[in-house]
């Protein structure tokens, strides 16, 4: 979509603006859209994504040679949610319930030393004793997840609130990148040494990952590979998005990235020097591509 375009978006979307420059307007517009959004998405994502850590689903890792054994309440919340992240994993475990008047009770006092708190998870495969849900999750993914996928407030936020702001990420690309319609010479030559520089940083085996520290989206997506066991090259463009928080030369391979692949946001993943997408957008995407098997450790 044009200029044209986006000023009608953004016009009727945030309001109305008078137009005697297009292209100042457009910037400003821009602009002033990016610090909302993006003064929302960074701190408060990743505050969302910190808090809401031990609540997320994982995919089936290793199985267990031998069945798990959970000492539990049939009414605790807690013991609860260590049998859905149990069923979820598909593993094998045998639920002992230690009522008020069962002899559980007695046996798990003399297993903890004289404690009945429940959940409480015994693993005869690692030799693992352990109580208090949240440590026993933690556990469990780690152990038998091949990664976590980030909670579905990240998907949510990609594909309704990103989404249809693509024409205008991708014209705030380009302006911060010093476009001008009057004027290309500048822009061009800074794109072709961006491009050139991207090229020599992908064109390698292994993973690439291009970043903003400050993303929700970028840490999630380097922690999914951190927990697949995926060796990768982070490549940070600074902060965020936002003007001042890009770092020198960001903006300009931000806007090389999106010439070369059609996406200018970020997290960026490049497989063997092949571009697969963000987190959840591209060809296939990262968690697409980890959900099907299509990256592996000898990537």
């Amino acid at each position: 979509s044009g200029t044209g375009e986006v000023l009608g978006f953004l016009e009727n979307t945030y309001g109305g603006t008078s137009v005697d420059n297009e292209e100042k307007a457009t910037k400003e517009m821009v602009i002033d859209v990016l610090n909302t959004v993006g003064g929302f998405i960074a701190p408060g994502g990743l505050l969302f994504l910190e808090r809401h850590l031990s609540n997320l689903l994982g995919f089936h890792g290793p199985s267990s040679s031998n069945p798990i054994t959970l000492y539990s309440y049939e009414g605790n919340q807690f013991c609860r949610l260590v049998r859905e992240v149990l069923t979820e994993l598909d593993l094998v475990y045998e639920l002992r319930n230690v009522g008020k008047k069962s002899s559980r009770r007695n046996e798990l006092s003399e297993i903890t030393g004289g404690s009945t708190q429940c959940p409480f998870l015994i693993d005869p495969n690692t030799g693992v004793q352990m109580a208090e849900s949240v440590d026993i999750i933690r556990y469990l993914y780690e152990k038998y997840a091949l990664y976590t996928p980030p909670i579905e407030f990240l998907e949510f936020m990609s594909k309704r609130l990103l989404g249809p702001l693509k024409p205008v990420l991708h014209t705030a690309a380009k302006l911060q990148a010093g476009y001008k319609d009057d004027d290309r010479s500048e822009y061009d030559a800074a794109i072709a040494g961006a491009k050139s520089q991207i090229d020599e940083e992908i064109n390698q085996e292994g993973i690439v990952i291009y970043t903003y520290s400050l993303s929700p989206f970028s840490l999630a997506a380097t922690r999914l590979l951190d927990q697949a066991g995926l060796p990768y090259k982070e490549i940070s463009l600074g902060r965020e998005w936002q003007p001042g928080l890009i770092a020198e030369g960001g903006s300009a391979k931000r806007a090389a990235l999106l010439e070369m692949t059609g996406q200018s946001s970020l997290p960026h993943v490049f497989v063997g020097g092949k571009s697969i997408g963000g987190l959840y957008s591209g060809t296939p995407g990262l968690i697409s591509a980890l959900e099907k098997g299509e990256i592996s450790k000898a990537t």
